[in-house]
């Protein structure tokens, strides 16, 4: 079942083009990622997911019904944004307990949920003195009050550290699996997203390139790579980039990132590199197989785009 059907999006502001025919679905129970660089149109397309925005062209439906004015799918969804806006001076518990009695639950929830994601301790404390991973923790809370059906996220991890950026993916992983919301997070910082999402929308100049599962886009778009440590990377280089098979060859230091096509056999690479670098006297230190990264994805699945003539996907 699709919880966001989102069909041909255009969205124009004076003469930037927002969205460009934006297609994609978001199936329930998953944890998507709305991929894509800054200005790409990301938040453009959470705002008429929100119903915040209406789109010149197109349209979405979610639960199945049009958003804008629709109080039935607000009191389903929660939403986490990039740059949260609350009553800065009020006490953290005595915000969310009012909020936690305005959606029918009792106050004690309020505190709970607190405990829950670890910040029982800051309950009397203003929100505007949380600090920013406190907040983005907060902001989180203040979402899932309701006990919605659907979180939308935009950039929930901006500006925080590492550690804090962790904490709050692991927060969202906990809370799908235990109440079986839905989550769609936008975020640009593509490492992150890997780590907890089981789908994927690649948007690229207001355009889907790609959607679907991790995997399966991964063997789509043929994006199977190897690392290769050698101490001649650069001529190396050149001698793997003639591999009818190979994609592209990339050199950082002593270490080649190696792209092969889906044409490629299973273990062609490990033969004809050795065969190669003994050619071209070139020391190998290591060749380490691995899955692409989703930046790897990403740039193959815009790449990919642009050569079929930069029409939606």
């Amino acid at each position: 079942m699709k919880v966001i059907e989102s069909r041909g999006l255009g969205k124009g502001f004076s003469k930037v083009v927002a969205l460009d025919g934006l297609s994609f679905g978001v199936e329930s129970g998953a944890i998507t990622g709305l991929i894509g660089p800054n200005g790409a149109g990301k938040t453009t397309a959470i705002k008429i997911m929100l119903g915040l925005l209406r789109p010149d062209e197109g349209s979405v439906l979610v639960f199945g019904e049009r958003p804008w004015g629709n109080p039935r799918v607000a009191e389903r969804v929660g939403v986490v944004l990039e740059k949260p806006h609350f009553p800065f001076s009020m006490k953290v518990e005595d915000y969310l307990t009012r909020v936690a009695r305005m959606h029918g639950y009792p106050s004690s929830k309020a505190l709970d949920d607190l405990r829950r994601v670890g910040l029982d301790q800051a309950r009397d404390r203003r929100i505007g003195k949380l600090s920013a991973g406190m907040l983005q923790k907060f902001a989180l809370v203040h979402a899932l009050m309701n006990e919605p059906e659907l979180v939308i996220a935009d950039e929930p991890t901006s500006n925080l550290d590492p550690q804090v950026r962790n904490e709050v993916l692991g927060l969202i992983v906990s809370l799908n699996k235990e109440r079986g919301a839905t989550f769609l997070i936008s975020s640009h910082l593509l490492p992150e997203l890997s780590r907890v999402c089981d789908t994927a929308v690649i948007i690229s100049k207001g355009r889907m390139v790609g959607s679907g599962n991790l995997q399966d886009l991964y063997r789509s778009f043929g994006a199977e790579v190897a690392r290769v440590t050698t101490d001649s990377p650069g001529v190396l280089a050149e001698a793997i980039r003639s591999l009818a098979y190979v994609v592209s060859v990339e050199v950082s230091g002593e270490n080649l990132v190696v792209e092969t096509s889906q044409d490629a056999a299973e273990g062609q690479l490990y033969l004809d590199i050795p065969r190669l670098a003994a050619q071209v006297h070139a020391r190998l230190y290591g060749i380490e197989s691995k899955n692409a990264s989703l930046e790897e994805l990403f740039r193959k699945a815009v790449s990919s785009d642009q050569e079929k003539g930069g029409k939606a996907a």
